[in-house]
């Protein structure tokens, strides 16, 4: 019975005590910050490098892109799971290239975010199982070579995903993404106190003035994704969400409304 008792307080401390969610010191721009999905989707085909440069040289503050590794070990830059009906994971990055030529690296992405400093970069693990192929780990690895701790956000579905990061990476900062569609344990962001991650991103219309009170009061992250709607941009400015992810440069940056700094 004791054993019980100390098991449920170091539980508590660990969900309420222990977790102080942290900014990323080298994001610079002003909240809210606009990031581009994929780049941009649209205009350019989504997760190349030419979506990436459109979308910073338009003026947001960052992208968002999905990573994957290949068989070989490469991290590639795509977002379904299956490539012409070929899983990702199962394809050399040269068979990768064969199929599709604009398929980038997420090495590729770093180089060219060099060009925009003070810029976030947010970097969705995708990954569904319980097991790893290493994804993670390689992520990291390749955060670090290029010194990109402070501008990096590593995101997923998966928690086991930020597990390992965590693992990994303490350092390195992590948000839980969510929607309303999913299981009823994973679709609100309750496990976001017990992976102790730095940001919460749920669907946007999941966001309200409750969940950003509650958010702030934490000093926790909450990052809003796929907005194409310019009246709901303008809101979600007003509520006072970190960042805003959508498919469209003008149209988030015509609707923009307020800012304060990054304070980290």
């Amino acid at each position: 019975m004791i054993f019980i008792f100390y098991l449920l307080a170091l539980l508590l401390v660990w969900r309420y005590l222990l977790w102080e969610p942290r900014g990323l010191l080298g994001v610079t721009r002003a909240f809210p910050l606009l990031l581009g999905h994929r780049g941009v989707r649209g205009a350019r085909p989504e997760n190349t490098l030419a979506a990436f440069e459109l979308a910073f040289e338009s003026g947001l503050d960052g992208v968002e892109c999905d990573v994957q590794r290949s068989k070989d070990g490469e991290l590639v830059l795509y977002h379904d799971f299956e490539l012409h009906d070929k899983p990702v994971n199962k394809l050399t990055y040269i068979h990768i290239k064969s199929i599709d030529p604009q398929i980038p690296k997420l090495e590729d992405l770093f180089e060219l975010f060099q060009r925009y400093p003070g810029t976030l970069l947010n970097v969705e693990i995708k990954s569904s199982g319980l097991r790893t192929d290493g994804l993670e780990l390689d992520t990291v690895k390749l955060i670090r070579k290029w010194s990109l701790e402070d501008n990096v956000l590593i995101s997923s579905f998966n928690p086991l995903s930020l597990l390992r990061v965590r693992f990994f990476a303490p350092d390195i900062r992590v948000g839980l993404l969510y929607d309303h569609e999913m299981p009823w344990y994973l679709r609100d962001g309750l496990l976001a106190g017990w992976l102790h991650v730095d940001a919460i991103h749920p669907y946007y219309e999941q966001v309200n003035e409750p969940l950003i009170k509650r958010s702030k009061v934490k000093n926790l992250m909450v990052n809003t994704w796929t907005v194409n709607d310019g009246m709901r941009i303008s809101s979600l400015c007003s509520m006072g969400v970190t960042a805003i992810i959508g498919d469209d440069p003008e149209l988030l940056l015509a609707h923009r409304v307020g800012s304060e700094m990054n304070g980290g």
